[in-house]
This record gives structure tokens, sequence and C-alpha cells, in this order.
């Protein structure tokens, strides 16, 4: 894939720092029990969750989770609810780190037709970041341009960070049959920064696929199969209907299984002639 993807606005939120934006509801509902997370989860919320839920769950949990959400954060709470494994009532969407980390630490999952469910490899863009510069890739070795890495490093240190735990959080669930692990990473998770450059504090860097250049992976009913997951009666999101929920393009977004072999051309092929865009926030 040719064209670049503009990655600007980072200092807001692609550097990591989300809106502001109010608490999940988390709890056992207005009667105690339904348990519920609705909504936006934010740092610390994982406490909440296992504290709220400390007595097991003993209806199905119901989740409606904002796709803004902290993506360690989900993540942390998938970790916990893996070793309690409770039935799981998705009433949303569930993507990012909600597709990876708490969409397979349920027992059983039932699935709200006409949600979107989608992994992507964005949210670890800033770990693979940190990789390139410590490696020397993004900045030479002279004074002027080393000066430029450390005030880069301190602009955009929250969404590297964020990138570093969100791939130390995937780490320890190791929940992914290796096949889909490997897909969804050869298809969605090869962005690396191409190019920086800058003018006294502002930056501006570009991101470019080494691979088949997805920014989601969309699982069809034989790809939630090949996740563990018999979800009766699932229907995907068409492309078109995903990548409108997502936000981006459709050439950006794949729907199907998770392939053991990949065809020659990308699975997410930029049409010629196709406007850029830019990416304001980071799957």
């Amino acid at each position: 894939m040719g064209k670049l993807l503009r990655a600007m606005a980072l200092a807001g939120v692609g550097a990591g720092l989300l809106p502001t934006v109010q608490a999940a509801i988390i709890g056992n509902g207005p009667f105690g029990n339904s348990p519920q997370i609705i909504g936006t989860v934010k740092p610390g919320e994982a406490d909440e969750v296992a504290q709220d839920f400390a007595g097991g769950f003993k209806k199905p949990l119901t989740l409606i989770l904002s796709a803004n959400s902290d993506p360690v954060e989900v993540a942390r709470i998938g970790l916990w609810l893996k070793d309690r494994r409770p039935a799981l009532q998705l009433k949303g969407d569930c993507v990012g780190s909600c597709a990876r980390s708490i969409l397979l630490s349920g027992g059983t999952v039932t699935v709200k037709p006409g949600s979107v469910i989608a992994f992507g490899g964005m949210a670890e863009v800033g770990a693979r970041m940190k990789e390139q510069i410590d490696a020397g890739d993004l900045f030479s070795a002279d004074e002027r341009s080393q000066a430029s890495r450390d005030r880069f490093l301190k602009v955009f240190k929250p969404w590297i960070d964020r990138g570093v735990a969100v791939r130390e959080q995937y780490a320890l669930q190791a929940a992914l049959p290796d096949t889909v692990r490997s897909f969804i990473e050869a298809v969605t998770g090869r962005w690396r920064v191409e190019r920086v450059s800058f003018a006294a504090e502002d930056f501006n860097f570009s991101l470019k696929s080494a691979g088949h250049a997805c920014l989601w992976w969309v699982p069809d009913a034989e790809g939630l199969k090949q996740l563990g997951l018999d979800v009766p009666g699932y229907q995907p999101a068409s492309r078109s209907e995903a990548a409108q929920r997502l936000k981006v393009p459709e050439y950006f977004v794949h729907v199907g299984p998770a392939l053991e072999t990949l065809p020659e051309q990308p699975l997410c092929a930029e049409p010629v002639g196709a406007p850029n865009f830019s990416v304001t926030s980071l799957p």
C-alpha cells in the first residue's frame, strides 16, 4: 500500500489522552442482580470491577463498552474476568482491547444483532515506535537530531507508554489461538513509523504498513469459531457497515475468517486516487 497515513493530532487523542468523559457504569444494576459494565472505561476502573463483582456473577454480565475506553484498563478487566469465566451479553460494539481481552474471557457469549466485533493492531504502535527509536531508526546520532528525539519522546510519552502497557497486558493473557494471533499480526499489526518531520515543538509522522494494510479485522461466524467462541445466530457486519461504525474507509476493514495462508495481494488494498486518510485516534 503506497499511501501513507498521516498521524497528526496525536498531541491530543492519539497521544493517549482520552477526552473528558464520565466513568463507566459498573455494578449489579438497580435491583442488585444484573451485572453490567456500560460506557467508557477509564484508568483505575479495573479495581472497581474486581470490588463490585467480588461475589461472582449470578447472571450474565452485560457489556456496552465505548470504543474510546482506555485499552490498558479494558485489558486488565479482561484478565480479571478470564479467571472467573462469566456468561457475557454483548449489547454493543466490541472493538480493540474489548475484542482482544474481554470477549475471550467469557464462559459463554451472546451478541446482540448488529454489533461490530473488531480486532486491530494500532493500540501497540506506540510500542513499535519505541523499538524503532531505541534501534536508532528514526533519529540520527548528531546533536540536533538527538535534541529533537528527546522532545519527541517527551511529547508522545503517554502514547508510547500506553502502547507498551497494552502489549504487556496482551502477553499476560495469551488467549488467542496461534493461527489467529499470527493472522491479526500479519493483517493489522505491521504499521510502523516511516518518517518524522518537525519544526520547533511541532511534530508530524507518517505510518506505513509492511503487510496487508488493514486497520481492523471483523471475524465472521467461522472466525469466531476459530477464536473458540460459539455464538448462535451471529451475523457479522458488512464491510461498509463496520467501516462506518469504526470511522475508517472500507478498504481498511477485512471481514471473514482468519486465514492460515495469506494471498499475495493485500487484503486491504487502497483504491487508486483514494483521498489521504488522517489518523486522529488509534484502534
